[in-house]
């Protein structure tokens, strides 16, 4: 992911159907904009893109700093074909060959949203600690 891909990824972002979340929500809440994602990136957060004919269709990205995955992301019309669990599978080896014993991400804990299973399906387990609406979920080396 380069700093041109910042607004794309934005498009990706808002798209998503389960876990909704608006532009204007995005920086109140998170204070996350185009310009803040745009600055942050380099050596400690770096993301992955996955591409359909040119067209930035799913996304993932780490923080080298604090072994957190910040964000996952996927078009609706893409959803099921594996790019949600290959863009995260490179920002977990990322993060992983950064040295990172155990990596962690925030989840919802409602297990009737497809996220509930499908990160538990790729190792990720709950910590029973919420933070806002989510869980923090968190991986261990070797468990991937």
């Amino acid at each position: 992911m380069t700093v041109e891909d910042v607004a794309a990824t934005f498009s990706v972002r808002t798209s998503t159907v389960e876990n909704a979340i608006t532009m204007e929500r995005l920086e109140s809440d998170y204070a996350i904009t185009p310009q803040s994602l745009a600055d942050a990136m380099g050596d400690d957060v770096k993301g992955w893109v996955c591409t359909d004919c040119g067209r930035i269709v799913g996304f993932a990205m780490g923080n080298h700093t604090t072994a957190e995955v910040l964000v996952v992301a996927v078009r609706p019309e893409y959803e099921g074909r594996g790019i949600g669990k290959k863009v995260l599978a490179l920002v977990r080896d990322w993060l992983f060959s950064a040295g990172h014993k155990e990596i962690w991400l925030l989840a919802t804990p409602d297990p009737r949203l497809r996220a509930y299973e499908f990160y538990r399906s790729h190792g990720w387990r709950g910590t029973g600690k919420i933070v806002g609406e989510d869980e923090i979920m968190v991986l261990r080396s070797g468990n991937a």
